[in-house]
């Protein structure tokens, strides 16, 4: 009897649970070339996860931004798919600026960039502490939570 309940309840688990999948494909860098996006009244909600993409240099480098509201601002991870999570110290919306400080071994990386296009999108620099500068875009992955 404990077996056919065990064996109920591992169908039932496999019946309801999401299929694994690969990472969804990362954004384009062609994204940039979209219109800049100033919203018009409340400021859109930027919590949520994002796919990314750097390039830099001959090499993309994927990965997942994760942000949350946090003392009027926003922070969080950025984790790149080849290597270590960072902490998002704090990402702040000015109109459709984005400004973002990341947390590395070697010191503060900071990304300047705009929303482009819609709320969903933003894109931008990324300034390395020894001064190297690559292209970032994010975008927003769809999401069925509703903001408050």
């Amino acid at each position: 009897m404990k077996r056919l309940h065990a064996i109920l309840i591992l169908s039932a688990a496999l019946a309801v649970s999401v299929p694994l999948r690969a990472e969804p494909a990362p954004p384009s860098l062609t994204l940039c070339e979209a219109a800049r996006y100033l919203p018009a009244g409340k400021a859109p909600d930027l919590q949520g996860q994002w796919d990314f993409l750097m390039q830099v240099g001959a090499a993309p480098s994927p990965g997942l931004l994760a942000l949350g509201h946090i003392d009027g601002a926003y922070a969080g991870s950025l984790t790149p798919y080849r290597t270590n999570t960072l902490a998002v110290r704090r990402l702040t919306l000015d109109g459709g600026a984005v400004n973002m400080s990341v947390a590395s071994r070697e010191g503060e990386v900071r990304f300047e960039g705009h929303l482009i296009g819609g709320p969903d999108t933003m894109c931008g620099k990324v300034l390395y502490h020894g001064g190297q500068v690559v292209q970032m875009v994010a975008v927003r992955r769809p999401t069925s939570y509703v903001p408050r």
